[in-house]
């Protein structure tokens, strides 16, 4: 601590106010403890970085695999994305405590890795090992928090939707792999993610539904890559994941990907599944008589008609899938008035009418809207800058991203369990993470105090993450134990026999 170290000016509109500098440990992310309480408690990092193969001489490193993932991380998470960044925060008070694993006030006297040093391990964690390392955590840190015995303590969910999509990221440079994408013409990087959602409602407003929803699986691609292209080997990775933390699931698909590969794998493996299905003349002929408006005066708010089309099968599909047809025939926003013509999409879906209406089942597909804000979220608060030539450095970044969403979003909607309502991850960074602080040494501690706006929040955290624990790991979801009935001594009491 220190005294101010001199004026940086005197505003004129209020000659009463002065700006200095000083050497006071003063904090803009005090949130990072936040973060790494809820690491401890569920053994993210920590999990990883025992997974990662170090390259380094153990005899020469200053900072340990741990410290150098923890800041990496919490940097994404806090929502600094450029690596410059790094050499900011390496001088940030509450990111020196939630890093270091050094004891007592040693964390403060040493700043943390530059964004150099941090280069050096995008480097290294882009061998083939440690970048499958990387990608296996994201599922990992998803099953720890359904693991968290806050919630009953068993870790499999009776029923998850997994949905799957791709999206840009948008490169500047001469990055490997990063091409010209038609569809959303730029220079893109065109990866692909799959996110865990539990009941398939990322709003879900009952305890606990919200729990482990995150991404699972990832890949990067090039730019130029048509949607589905290496999907069907993406979603048996994806589906081997699900099959460990939920006992029913469902897949919810873009059109890029109601392809007859897909739907007959997903078949076969008995996989429930719904997605739209692009026009074609054929489809385009059998939606035509269900297109016409019925007499008289429209509804103020237009028609929205659900319509079972049967069984269909296109040429080269293995098995028939039970076809929808959604006519939205909408009145005009500014206007009143309807369109020249409905608008209408097809679904396409294994489920049997007897267990989802058609109804239902478009109830369900709109809700991965809901998903798509959770990308958009992505690119918006965590999303990083892909600025290496080499394309592997580049989804190693992109992985360490993804990873930083998970751990945000786990805050998030345990936050949102205990107050209500639906925070956006930008504003759950602002309001409550991106917290200013001040750290005071007193009584051989360290003191953090935080802003008083924010003193409500960070109580609401605490409780919430000091109830994670981490429940045994079991190696499939748990159910009912059968065992072979054998029948009780002849000189067993009538009790035991009911009883067995």
């Amino acid at each position: 601590m220190g005294e101010a170290q001199g004026t940086l000016f005197e505003p004129e509109f209020n000659r009463s106010i002065k700006i200095q500098t000083s050497e006071q440990r003063i904090t803009s992310h005090a949130g990072a403890v936040l973060l790494r309480e809820a690491d401890h408690q569920l053994g993210l990092i920590e999990s990883l970085a025992g997974q990662i193969t170090d390259p380094r001489d153990p005899e020469k490193i200053r900072y340990t695999a741990t410290e150098l993932l923890r800041e990496r991380i919490y940097a994404l998470a806090l929502g600094s994305k450029n690596q410059d960044d790094l050499d900011r925060l390496a001088h940030d008070p509450a990111m020196r405590m939630a890093t270091w694993d050094r004891p007592g006030e040693e964390v403060l006297q040493q700043r943390l890795a530059s964004q150099p040093t941090q280069s050096r391990l995008i480097d290294w964690l882009a061998s083939s090992e440690n970048l499958e390392s990387l990608r296996s955590s994201l599922f990992d840190w998803t099953h720890r928090h359904l693991r968290s015995t806050s919630r009953g303590g068993d870790h499999a969910v009776m029923r998850a939707t997994i949905d799957i999509d791709s999206f840009p990221i948008v490169v500047h440079g001469q990055q490997q792999g990063g091409s010209y994408n038609g569809y959303y013409r730029d220079t893109v990087y065109h990866p692909q993610v799959a996110s865990f959602c539990v009941h398939g409602d990322y709003d879900s407003t009952r305890e606990g539904h919200r729990l482990g929803n995150g991404f699972i699986h990832a890949t990067l691609r090039q730019g130029q890559v048509h949607t589905a292209q290496g999907v069907r080997r993406f979603m048996k990775r994806v589906i081997q994941h699900a099959r460990q933390i939920a006992r029913s699931f469902d897949l919810r698909l873009d059109a890029g990907y109601t392809i007859g590969g897909v739907m007959d794998d997903l078949s076969d493996d008995r996989v429930r599944f719904c997605g739209r299905l692009k026009k074609n003349p054929v489809l385009d002929r059998l939606a035509e008589p269900h297109l016409a408006r019925p007499p008289g005066r429209p509804p103020a708010g237009g028609y929205e008609d659900v319509i079972e089309l049967g069984r269909h099968q296109a040429e080269g599909w293995k098995h028939a899938q039970r076809l929808i047809l959604v006519v939205v025939d909408k009145p005009d926003p500014h206007s009143g008035q309807l369109n020249l013509l409905p608008r209408y999409l097809f679904l396409i879906t294994n489920w049997p009418r007897a267990l989802r209406s058609a109804e239902d089942v478009l109830a369900h597909y709109r809700k991965r809207g809901t998903f798509e804000d959770r990308l958009g979220e992505f690119n918006e608060a965590i999303g990083p800058h892909l600025s290496s030539r080499e394309f592997v450095e580049n989804e190693v970044t992109m992985l360490l991203a993804l990873l930083a969403f998970n751990m945000t979003s786990m805050l998030r909607n345990e936050f949102e369990d205990a107050l209500g309502g639906c925070w956006d991850l930008r504003r759950f960074q602002q309001s409550v993470l991106q917290a200013g602080g001040r750290v005071v040494k007193h009584s051989r501690r360290l003191w953090l105090h935080v802003e008083q706006s924010v003193g409500r929040f960070w109580q609401v955290m605490t409780q919430r993450i000091g109830q994670l624990r981490l429940a045994p790991r079991w190696s499939s979801p748990r159910g009912a134990r059968h065992r072979d009935w054998v029948p009780p001594p002849s000189h067993a009491h009538l009790s035991l026999v009911l009883r067995d």
